[in-house]
């Protein structure tokens, strides 16, 4: 029986890009499932260039409806401030994969865990 791998996966999520080479703003909710059935949340929040990755409660419910609109919520500063300077700014998907590499690199260097 082979052993299983662990994986992250991208619950919720958004990005706002103010382009011009300016850091954007990202809101994320990650799921992961360790190789030994142990399962762990993440948010990562923040600058894109420097996003920050906290572990959720282990009693925190998984909530989809309510991660998207807390995404939103965490966003609207950053559409707010591109629009009141005149911009044009929403919400948009980030890729996953990004996503999921932000929360790889924390777990590698925080934990030394190694995440497929």
């Amino acid at each position: 029986m082979m052993p299983r791998m662990s994986k992250l996966r991208m619950l919720a999520g958004g990005i706002v890009e103010p382009g011009a080479g300016q850091p954007g703003s990202v809101s994320a909710y990650v799921a992961y499932s360790g190789s030994r059935g142990k399962s762990r949340l993440f948010k990562v929040q923040g600058r894109t260039d420097a996003p920050l990755v906290a572990e959720l409660d282990a009693a925190t419910t998984v909530d989809l409806g309510r991660f998207r609109r807390e995404v939103s919520e965490d966003l609207q500063p950053a559409v707010v401030g591109i629009t009141s300077r005149g911009g044009a700014a929403s919400v948009a998907d980030p890729k996953p994969e990004w996503v999921a590499e932000v929360v790889r690199r924390h777990l590698r260097d925080a934990e030394g865990v190694d995440v497929d």
